[in-house]
């Protein structure tokens, strides 16, 4: 085998902190937590996930048993992000430490047979896509011989809706209303139907990873503020470790996008050719107006044509011909 140069990767400080707390955390209070890390871009996410994985299963009571029989670590990528796979691969060389389920057929096995065959045989940590994880959650569920055992879910920015009929089997498993669009359901949505269902799993710890956290995202991996008291109006939920945006461009590790912002007026003539004197609520009105406008073919048009040519005469030529943009929209359909 040809020889590969290996670079020993010292963690900064916020990483190290954040993966020995929760570490610590969960060898206090033992399975079934959720733990919710607020980290930036630029934070050194992928690796934080990778330390976090393996310090896991590390994990071992006085007795030497385990405290998680598997670490199943879900990226919102369909095809499994290839920089998670190798920081996480590159901790340990030993074989069958990891298992990735991914479209690869391996001996003509689908990926839910592969995925319910690594959990039964406890590979210590197991890589999917959000579209197999609802297969690793029935199988919990679901499986008896996995009754007794022990989970962590390490979530990679789960913000993708799954697809297809995927999430069939995970709803039958939780007997959710059969009025629920599981498949259309983001990650999050997911594990709030489980945590709301009669067989919510307390063998499986959530460990959350995101730089934009909603409403829903602490509702459902966040911590009273005040641990001593439940979750309410005056004692809302928060992240267990934040890594915050300015502290990453203080720090040097991403551009303050801000700094260079330039706002762009429109102008927008609305014409009725119908008569149409139906009176309604002035501020639905103007918000129905304004995402109306925001969709128009022609609006849109223009602003991807600004945005290109941009591009093609600002950006595209600097960090020697590889400089890239990202495009931020107001939501899917603008998208």
């Amino acid at each position: 085998m040809p020889y590969k140069a290996e670079t020993l990767i010292f963690p900064r400080y916020h990483q190290f902190e954040a993966v020995n707390a929760m570490i610590a955390d969960a060898k206090a209070l033992g399975p079934g937590r959720q733990y919710l890390c607020e980290h930036s871009a630029g934070s050194g996410k992928t690796s934080t996930i990778a330390w976090t994985a393996h310090d896991l299963i590390k994990l071992r009571y006085s007795d030497g048993n385990a405290y998680f029989n598997s670490v199943i670590i879900v990226t919102d990528r369909t095809v499994l992000d290839a920089q998670l796979q190798d920081a996480v691969k590159q901790l340990d060389h030993q074989f069958g430490v990891i298992e990735t389920i991914d479209a690869n057929l391996r001996g003509g096995r689908s990926k839910s047979h592969r995925l319910a065959e690594a959990l039964k045989q406890g590979v210590p940590i197991i890589v999917v896509t959000i579209q197999t994880f609802p297969f690793a959650m029935e199988a919990i569920l679901t499986e008896q011989s996995l009754k007794n055992r022990h989970f962590a879910v390490i979530i990679d920015e789960a913000h993708t809706s799954q697809t297809g009929s995927t999430a069939q089997g995970l709803k039958a498993a939780l007997s959710l209303d059969s009025k629920i669009k599981l498949e259309e359901m983001t990650l999050e949505e997911v594990l709030l139907e489980i945590q709301k269902s009669r067989v919510r799993p307390a063998n499986v710890s959530h460990f959350a990873f995101t730089a934009t956290p909603k409403h829903s995202t602490f509702t459902l991996f966040g911590r009273p503020e005040n641990p001593d008291f439940p979750v309410s109006d005056d004692n809302k939920p928060v992240a267990f470790h934040r890594y915050t945006q300015r502290q990453a461009i203080e720090e040097g590790f991403i551009l303050d996008v801000l700094r260079n912002y330039t706002p762009y007026s429109q102008a927008v003539r609305l014409g009725d050719q119908g008569l149409n004197d139906k009176r309604v609520d002035k501020k639905f009105a103007r918000r129905s107006l304004a995402r109306w406008k925001s969709l128009h073919p022609t609006i849109v048009s223009q602003k991807v044509e600004f945005i290109i040519d941009h591009f093609t005469r600002n950006i595209a030529g600097l960090l020697n011909g590889e400089a890239k943009a990202m495009v931020v929209t107001g939501g899917r359909a603008q998208a």
